[in-house]
C-alpha cells in the first residue's frame, strides 16, 4: 500500500471513529443527570437563563426574555428527574411535532438528536391540558399554559408514572 492509500485509509477511520464517539456521545444536561453537570451545560448555551436553586420548587430555574428553564431535582445536588420549558408572550410559538420553531429551539438548546426525537415522538395520551408523547430516547409533555407553551421532557421509563399522576391530580386535589 502506498503512502497516499494509508494516508487516506488512516484519516477516514479517524473521521470515522470521531463519527462514531459523537453519535453515541450524550447531550448535556438531560434528565437523569446529576444537576451539576446541567448547571453547568445551561452556563454555555446562549439561549438559556442563569439557573438558581429554589427550594419551594424543588429545583433549579431561571428566565431569559420570554423563556423560562428548570430543571427538578431529587436533592439540591441530585439527579435531574424533568427539564421544562415555557415560551411565553407569543400566540404563534407552541410546542407540538409539527411546529419548525419549537423544533428549531429544542436543536438550539440541546441539539439535533433532541429535536429528532420530539419530532419524531408518537402522541400517546391527553390528560387535562397535557398532551404525552413517547420519543425514541424520551418522554415529553407539552401544554398550553397561561400566556405561553411548555415542554417538559422526562426520562422515557417514567412516562407511564406521569400520566398516572396526571389522572390522580386531575381527581384529587394536588400540589404543583
Amino acid at each position: 500500500m502506498n503512502k497516499s492509500c494509508k494516508f487516506n485509509y488512516l484519516f477516514n477511520a479517524t473521521l470515522s471513529a470521531i463519527a462514531v464517539i459523537l453519535a453515541v456521545t450524550p447531550a448535556n444536561a438531560l434528565p437523569v443527570q446529576n444537576i451539576s453537570t446541567v448547571v453547568k451545560w445551561a452556563k454555555t448555551r446562549p439561549l438559556l437563563p442563569t439557573l438558581r436553586y429554589n427550594s419551594e420548587a424543588h429545583g433549579y430555574e431561571g428566565t431569559k426574555g420570554n423563556l423560562y428553564f428548570y430543571a427538578d431535582v431529587t436533592s439540591e445536588n441530585g439527579t435531574v428527574t424533568k427539564e421544562g420549558i415555557t415560551v411565553s408572550g407569543s400566540d404563534r410559538f407552541k410546542f407540538t411535532i409539527k411546529n419548525v420553531n419549537a423544533v428549531k429551539l429544542l436543536q438550539n438548546i440541546y441539539n439535533s438528536n433532541i429535536a429528532n426525537d420530539f419530532q419524531k415522538s408518537r402522541y400517546v395520551s391527553k390528560v387535562g391540558r397535557d398532551q404525552f408523547y413517547r420519543g425514541q430516547k424520551f418522554a415529553y409533555i407539552t401544554a398550553e399554559v397561561q400566556g405561553g407553551s411548555s415542554l417538559q421532557m422526562i426520562p422515557l421509563n417514567k412516562l407511564q408514572e406521569f400520566i398516572d399522576n396526571a389522572k390522580h391530580c386531575q381527581i384529587n386535589q394536588c400540589d404543583i
